[in-house]
């Protein structure tokens, strides 16, 4: 799953968007679609996600290959691009598994956050550092999703520096959540656990990506020379 596309744009982005006009309303569906597959990522994951290899588990029961969640190849074949175009439906990165991945991992952390902050025992934490991871959770999806838009366009050097970012703010959360939340009890320990699992598989699906861009990128450069 790569720039999808990329290889076929030549930059005349109204002959890469073609007779395409959608209304609002239209817009709206797909996005709503989107979440949807965000949704159903969300749901297979949690029930593999104590599995060897979830994450590539997850891919195959979403329809997608395994390499979907890595960067090297088109993640829609010839025959289903032809399908999208019949269908009238764009590609957008809303569709890149990356995308979905990283918008559902997220979403579990921001919700399991918020149902946190709504428990009692919350006047207790720091309110600084309570913003804090907040933030990281901000910042760290805000770049990944960047680091998705770059990788569209095949800017492989910028897809690298927006998840560096993003792995940094992952790294910082992991460190304020022992802070704000230090071992207690069993149920402290299960949360705790749980967040661990979606934060550690949001950096490997990054260094997958990182990986394959860096890959891409010398692979490209050696043919220009």
């Amino acid at each position: 799953m790569s720039d999808q596309n990329f290889e076929h744009f030549d930059g005349d982005w109204e002959e890469y968007r073609g007779d395409l006009c959608w209304s609002e309303s239209q817009w709206r569906n797909y996005l709503n679609g989107s979440e949807r597959d965000t949704a159903r990522f969300l749901s297979i994951y949690n029930t593999v996600k104590d599995r060897p290899n979830h994450l590539d588990e997850a891919a195959v029961l979403m329809g997608w290959d395994a390499e979907d969640i890595s960067l090297t190849e088109d993640f829609l074949s010839e025959s289903e691009a032809e399908s999208d175009a019949e269908d009238g439906e764009p590609y957008t990165m809303h569709r890149h598994p990356v995308y979905v991945v990283t918008r559902a991992l997220y979403r579990y952390l921001q919700q399991s956050w918020e149902r946190v902050l709504h428990n009692e025992q919350a006047s207790g934490m720091s309110p600084l550092l309570c913003w804090k991871y907040g933030r990281s959770l901000h910042q760290g999806e805000m770049n990944a999703i960047l680091a998705i838009q770059a990788l569209d366009l095949g800017d492989f050097g910028l897809v690298v520096c927006h998840l560096k970012n993003a792995l940094a703010s992952v790294n910082q959360g992991i460190g304020i959540l022992d802070e704000i939340l230090p071992a207690e009890d069993s149920a402290v320990e299960v949360f705790k656990g749980e967040m661990r699992i979606r934060l550690f598989d949001l950096r490997e699906l990054w260094l997958r990506v990182m990986g394959d861009c860096r890959s891409e990128y010398q692979r490209r450069s050696k043919d220009q020379n």
